[in-house]
């Protein structure tokens, strides 16, 4: 079968950075825990999972008949290596700051060999101890598909600051999961196949085909019976709805799109220009004829789970354009300026909606250009050298827990140990957080994170957009699929899904 799929920077887990590398590599390589169709955190390579009364402890217990590609058993220590590798400053993995909340990980390695919070009591038992209590670690290490597990026998020998560049990285032809590498073609294919001996059974389909080629090309694939599976762009959706044998699926997402600014930036540390900009794009307008209806217009990073829901309070910076003319004029800003906003092409309705929003800002006084990046200068740009003005981005899964935003805005996490690319830092912010992964009360939790949200929404250390419906068109041919609510996790149950000819 095929899937429509990006060109990816990576294959190894400890350095992806989007979602669309994360849920293959998930496939291929089992976490111990992944995320659900419904954002639940889900036991993967591990049978079980035990959680201590103050959330402090969690107990990891594997299935006892992992093997990996090459006959050898995942252990413990397989686990153990993977984190510690992940928590070393020196191998730059943007998981160090989801993983910093392990007690002894910020001694790690420079005064400590090892980190004190990871322990593997026997082959198949994982201890993680934390330095404080958090209610949400498991959602958070399961954010975006789950963290792979890597082979410590293959790549113990690797300096942590070799890793990234080691030919395993896009070539890993040793791993644990249910599909195993088979060839990548840069701008053509990633080929995976079933694995044989993987512990759940081996599974159905055989032969995996994630193709490298824009959505256009993936509609037209999907016409002629060669593409199974796609991530749809919503101007297609009403002609694809009218295709034989092919099914669309609507459902809300965890996921916003939104305007990333390098607050590195002196110019950009200019309030009155953010807020400028969050009154100049009509957002309301550009969900209801651009994506058809099919998102909902949002104020923070934190519109959920249910417990939580869109938190009070919240400006809502209704479109206008003269507000955002007086507000740019009374800030001071130079309408000389012109800032650059970086954007990944051929993305359909993204390219539209970059447009529009350039226009607008332009209106009000706000001149921009478009530097259109590939995905390897985005993450050069973006995270490993903090050189941009204002990424359009979108992705992420912060409907599943109002703590997975902290991947975006916690101090410990600037880039490129971390998510948080815009460099924002506010102690209160930080405090927080804490605050709400500490007890596991959702009145309490939902307290704290309504302050939160009404900080971020105040300091607008992003422009926040909007969370869009992901759409699928799913051949009829694909039968078990459960179309999940965050778009680059469709391969949370592709172990179980089969092909009807």
């Amino acid at each position: 079968m095929s899937v429509l799929w990006r060109q990816p920077v990576t294959l190894n887990p400890l350095f992806s950075t989007s979602g669309s590398e994360q849920q293959v590599e998930r496939l291929m390589f089992g976490a111990i825990v992944k995320m659900s169709g419904d954002l639940v955190p889900t036991p993967d390579l591990a049978e079980s999972i035990d959680v201590s009364d103050d959330a402090t402890v969690y107990t990891f217990h594997l299935h006892q008949d992992i093997t990996f590609t090459d006959g050898e058993p995942l252990t413990a220590e397989d686990v153990v290596f993977t984190l510690e590798t992940a928590l070393n400053p020196v191998t730059a993995s943007i998981w160090r700051g989801r993983l910093l909340g392990i007690a002894g990980a910020e001694a790690y390695p420079d005064d400590a060999d090892s980190v004190s919070g990871i322990a593997a009591p026997d082959d198949y038992t994982v201890e993680i101890t934390l330095a404080a209590p958090d209610s949400a670690f498991l959602p958070i290490i399961c954010n975006f598909s789950g963290l792979g597990i890597l082979p410590k026998h293959i790549l113990e020998d690797v300096a942590p600051d070799q890793l990234q560049a080691h030919p395993y990285s896009l070539a890993p032809d040793v791993t644990a999961g249910a599909y195993q590498f088979a060839q990548f073609e840069a701008d053509q294919y990633l080929e995976i196949t079933a694995n044989p001996d993987y512990f759940g059974g081996a599974p159905a389909i055989e032969r995996m085909f994630l193709r490298i080629v824009t959505p256009n090309v993936g509609i037209s694939q999907l016409e002629t019976g060669e593409m199974d599976l796609l991530a749809l762009p919503v101007n297609e959706a009403e002609r694809v709805r009218t295709l034989p044998d092919i099914t669309v699926i609507s459902v809300p997402s965890p996921s916003m799109d939104f305007l990333a600014l390098n607050l590195n930036r002196e110019y950009l540390q200019n309030p009155g220009l953010r807020q400028a900009m969050m009154h100049a794009i009509d957002r309301q307008a550009i969900v209801d004829n651009v994506l058809q209806g099919e998102g909902e217009v949002v104020n923070s990073p934190i519109f959920g789970p249910e417990w939580m829901g869109v938190p009070e309070g919240l400006n809502e910076y209704a479109y206008d354009p003269e507000q955002a003319t007086q507000i740019l004029a009374d800030s001071g800003w130079d309408t000389s300026q012109t800032l650059q906003i970086m954007h990944i092409p051929d993305q359909g309705v993204k390219d539209a909606v970059i447009s529009i929003i350039q226009e607008q800002l332009r209106t009000v006084g706000i001149q921009s250009e478009i530097l259109q990046v590939d995905v390897a200068e985005l993450n050069r740009r973006y995270i490993t050298d903090n050189d941009f003005d204002i990424f359009y981005n979108a992705g992420g899964v912060f409907r599943a827990d109002p703590s997975i935003s902290g991947t975006y805005f916690l101090t410990r996490n600037f880039t490129p140990a971390g998510g948080n690319a815009s460099h924002y830092s506010n102690e209160q912010v930080d405090e927080l957080y804490a605050a709400g992964q500490a007890t596991g009360d959702t009145g309490e939790r939902q307290v704290a994170y309504t302050e939160l949200a009404q900080i971020l929404n105040a300091d607008l250390p992003w422009i926040y957009l909007w969370s869009p419906n992901s759409l699928y068109a799913v051949s009829n041919r694909l039968q078990g699929y459960a179309a999940p609510s965050y778009i680059d996790n469709k391969f949370w149950n592709a172990e179980t899904w089969s092909v009807s000819e």
